[in-house]
C-alpha cells in the first residue's frame, strides 16, 4: 500500500478541514482560497479515516447531524471522482506512530499528529495543509515537507 504515488498529493489534516466547514473560522478565507487554487492546479488530496473521523464528530457536535452527513457526501464524492484518498487507520500505523513518539519526544506530537506524521513519512507525502502548528515540526523528519500555509 506505501508504494502508492502521493508525492504530489497535498495531505488534508482536520484543521484544514474544520477551516474550510466553518465560514465563522479566522482560517476559513484562507482555506477556502487554498481549496479553489489547489482545484485549479489540478493537485489530489490525501487523508486518513482518523481525520475524516475528528471533523465528521466535530461537525456534528457544533452544527448538528445534518451538516455533518453533508460533510461525509461531500468526501465520498471526492474519493469516487479521485480527488481525495483516504489511507485508513490500523494497528501499524499506531505503532509506529507510538514508536516516533517515544524516539522523538521533542516533538511533543500527539498520538493523533504522530499517526499523520507517520503516513507522511510512510507514503513520502510532501506537503500538508494544515492551521496546526505542531506540524511545523515535520521538515525535522523530512526536510521535503512543506506546512501549507506558513503560520
Amino acid at each position: 500500500m506505501a508504494n502508492q504515488n502521493y508525492e504530489n498529493a497535498v495531505f488534508l489534516d482536520d484543521t484544514a478541514l474544520k477551516a474550510l466547514m466553518n465560514p465563522e473560522s479566522e482560517h476559513y478565507p484562507r482555506a477556502r482560497s487554498f481549496f479553489l487554487d489547489l482545484d485549479d492546479l489540478d493537485r489530489d488530496f490525501v487523508s486518513t479515516s482518523y481525520v475524516v473521523f475528528d471533523a465528521h464528530e466535530w461537525l456534528r457536535d457544533r452544527y448538528g447531524y445534518a451538516h455533518a452527513e453533508y460533510f461525509l457526501n461531500t468526501i465520498e464524492k471526492a474519493l469516487v471522482s479521485g480527488k481525495l484518498s483516504l489511507i485508513s487507520g490500523n494497528e501499524k500505523l499506531e505503532q509506529e506512530a507510538r514508536s516516533l513518539l517515544m524516539q522523538c519526544p521533542q516533538l511533543q506530537f500527539s498520538l493523533g499528529e504522530g499517526v499523520t506524521a507517520v503516513v507522511m513519512l510512510t507514503y513520502r507525502i510532501q506537503r500538508i495543509f494544515t492551521f496546526n502548528r505542531s506540524y511545523l515540526a515535520l521538515p525535522q523528519l523530512n526536510n521535503e515537507i512543506r506546512v501549507i500555509p506558513t503560520i
